[in-house]
């Protein structure tokens, strides 16, 4: 079994430790299966299959990394349900009154060919507690008419709901761990550090979704010491929404520094008239913008140097952003991931070094690693 209970006890440990996107819980989740042995060129996030993306699956060794277009069947998938959404509890969102989720169903065929197939929910109660004890048993009866197994925990208890398909529910143990370090990003960008040349090898041989070459560098920034409270993926604040549009410019990652409190939603206790701007600009460290994909492989030079530049004024203007917030000398990195089969030319690498105009740049190609800013 891939998600066994001492990994789902790390896994929620880990989540009772902040109120954010469920893009973090994806990337701590990667980061514990990983870590429990399985090499990273074997864990996919958003994974195309027969039409449908899944959060994560595994699949054996004989993936090495190639995940797009596979024919590869994964050992493992995984759908997750939580986190903030706006003011709300995305479980409250998603599921139904009779425990029902759409999601369950793209893992019905999977667990139907007897394939290891979970469903797991995070409750996070600073937004308001979404499911029962009455209605959590009620998800884990949707699961187990789908040959699915399940996984529930609500923040602050020391339990957590476990279901596995082979084995009845029960009441597991929480393992709280908490690491927080200061963020220095030259000594973690860095070829002295062996976190980092790991890293790189492992998204060389990567080719798939971009929230793989993300999850990688979640799992870098652990494994560097930072500890999950300082660590946040797709991050909402009220002050960067686009003009003339409901969405919000979100950068990939945020980085914290080791005081902060891991509440990286974007209203204390859900209420729109307490935004947490301010509370998480205190304490912001570095935001960083992620390009690294088998969809930017398929480009030529011009069309990756769009998307790069675009990128790159991103962060520029989300810097501007928050100076008028009075956050000042924010520090900023595109990383690019270039798994093109012809890198960059210099030139070109040299017109995004320009354009960076002092943010930090990490480039990594077939060819070797360019640093600069740090």
């Amino acid at each position: 079994m891939i998600l066994n209970q001492k990994i789902l006890a790390a896994i929620f440990g880990d989540a009772s430790e902040f109120c954010g996107k469920e893009d973090v819980l994806h990337a701590l989740i990667y980061y514990h299966i990983v870590q429990s042995g399985v090499p990273s060129t074997q864990v996919a996030r958003e994974h195309s299959i027969a039409n449908k993306k899944i959060d994560l699956v595994v699949f054996d060794r004989s993936i090495n990394g190639q995940f797009n277009g596979t024919n590869i069947k994964p050992k493992c998938f995984i759908e997750v349900k939580g986190g903030a959404y706006g003011n709300r509890n995305a479980l409250a969102d998603e599921i139904s009154f009779d425990g029902y989720c759409t999601d369950m169903d793209k893992l019905k065929q999977e667990a139907k060919d007897g394939i290891e197939a979970w469903f797991i929910c995070v409750d996070m109660p600073e937004l308001g507690r979404a499911l029962s004890p009455c209605l959590v048993q009620k998800v884990h009866n949707q699961c187990r008419i789908r040959n699915i197994s399940f996984a529930y925990y609500c923040q602050g208890e020391n339990y957590f709901y476990y279901a596995p398909l082979t084995n009845t529910q029960s009441n597991e143990k929480v393992s709280l761990s908490s690491s927080n370090s200061n963020l220095d990003m030259r000594k973690i960008f860095n070829p002295n550090n062996s976190h980092f040349n790991k890293m790189v090898s492992t998204l060389r041989k990567v080719n798939g979704h971009e929230a793989n070459t993300t999850a990688a560098l979640y799992e870098l920034f652990r494994n560097s010491g930072l500890g999950t409270k300082q660590i946040s993926l797709e991050t909402y604040f009220s002050f960067a929404k686009k003009s003339g549009s409901t969405m919000h410019d979100r950068p990939d990652l945020v980085l914290f520094d080791e005081h902060f409190d891991g509440l990286f939603n974007l209203y204390k206790n859900g209420n729109r008239n307490m935004s947490n701007d301010a509370h998480k600009l205190k304490y912001i460290k570095s935001i960083i913008e992620v390009k690294g994909s088998n969809a930017m492989n398929s480009l030529g030079v011009k069309a990756r140097m769009n998307k790069y530049v675009a990128d790159i004024e991103k962060l520029h203007n989300w810097q501007s952003m928050a100076k008028s917030k009075g956050c000042d000398n924010l520090p900023a990195c595109f990383f690019c991931l270039d798994g093109h089969r012809t890198p960059l030319p210099r030139s070109r690498l040299q017109q995004m070094i320009d354009q960076s105009a002092g943010n930090q740049l990490v480039y990594i190609s077939h060819n070797g690693i360019e640093l600069t800013g740090f």
